[in-house]
């Protein structure tokens, strides 16, 4: 499998990767609207990598966040990358954290 296969099979709506190594964000848009981009925004484009890195170090990942029915999942397959999801999902806590342990482990692979 590759991004474009796991973007198609999990309905992301955007993927963003995030090099440690080479600070930058690569950001892998499909053609599916979120319900509300201020995750993506403040997370994202009004942030840095630097920044990214230093919220979830310590932290338990993946990373959830919510608003609404868009989801946030930041996941970190290996140590030079994080990489960040977006998409619409209604579903309650629990089933979402499943779904994001899911997402996490087919990045693993993937990375």
């Amino acid at each position: 499998m590759d991004i474009s296969d796991f973007i198609e099979k999990n309905d992301i709506a955007i993927l963003v990767k995030a090099d440690l190594r080479n600070p930058r964000f690569e950001i892998i848009k499909k053609d599916i609207e979120l319900e509300a981009y201020d995750l993506f925004e403040q997370l994202i484009l009004f942030n840095s990598v630097e920044n990214l890195a230093d919220s979830i170090n310590g932290q338990l990942l993946p990373r959830i966040w919510a608003q609404g029915n868009t989801k946030c999942v930041i996941c970190q397959p290996n140590d030079e990358q994080i990489v960040v999801l977006f998409y619409n999902k209604c579903m309650d806590a629990k089933d979402n954290y499943f779904y994001a342990k899911q997402l996490d482990l087919q990045l693993k692979e993937l990375f």
